[in-house]
């Protein structure tokens, strides 16, 4: 009796290896099992899917930028409604500045101007909020957005108020007479 088996043809008797080496291909130097691996590890690949409700722990810095971005946009919310009295009472901002007795020419329009403005700065914040969620469930940094927001829509809301101030003729008469300056009648 011979111990003879036929020739294998096509590398079928090759072990997988093998077969990926003769294809040109590199073989595979891990491959693990998924019944083989505890629920409780991360997954090995990062393409890999994860399962629902499994999340990613939080780092320092994620929780860090998370802090000041809360602080922000809270200090931002009092800072606007702080603002509302000096915004919507062209008095009060005229006393604030240092020209109180002034009698102001349409004091309804400035008024109108101080709730436009808080209006807009009340849609920054807001749209930031919006902004700032979805950049959360990114995981992507929020604190710079706050920021520049903060700035922006603030200096909108004081813009609008300040040219409407400005440009009431009991106050522009009064920033003459502060700088010596006569306006023709």
């Amino acid at each position: 009796m011979s111990d003879e088996r036929p020739r294998p043809q096509f590398g079928a008797y090759a072990s997988s290896d093998e077969q990926l080496a003769r294809s040109g291909q590199a073989p595979q130097r891990h491959v693990s099992d998924p019944a083989l691996v505890p629920r409780d590890m991360p997954p090995e690949d990062p393409a890999t899917p994860r399962r629902p409700g499994q999340r990613e722990p939080v780092g320092q810095g994620t929780l860090i930028d998370r802090v000041v971005t809360i602080a922000m946009m809270a200090f931002g919310l009092y800072s606007i409604i702080g603002g509302i009295r000096v915004y919507t009472d062209p008095y009060a901002l005229a006393a604030a500045i240092g020209m109180d007795g002034l009698e102001l020419s349409d004091a309804g329009a400035l008024r109108t101007a101080g709730v436009v403005a808080i209006v807009v700065m009340l849609l920054g914040w807001a749209g930031t909020v919006w902004l700032l969620w979805r950049r959360h469930t990114r995981r992507k940094s929020m604190w710079w957005i706050a920021l520049i927001a903060g700035v922006v829509f603030t200096f909108v809301g004081a813009l609008i108020v300040a040219v409407a101030f400005a440009m009431d003729p009991a106050v522009l008469e009064r920033f003459a007479s502060m700088q010596g300056i006569e306006l023709p009648e």
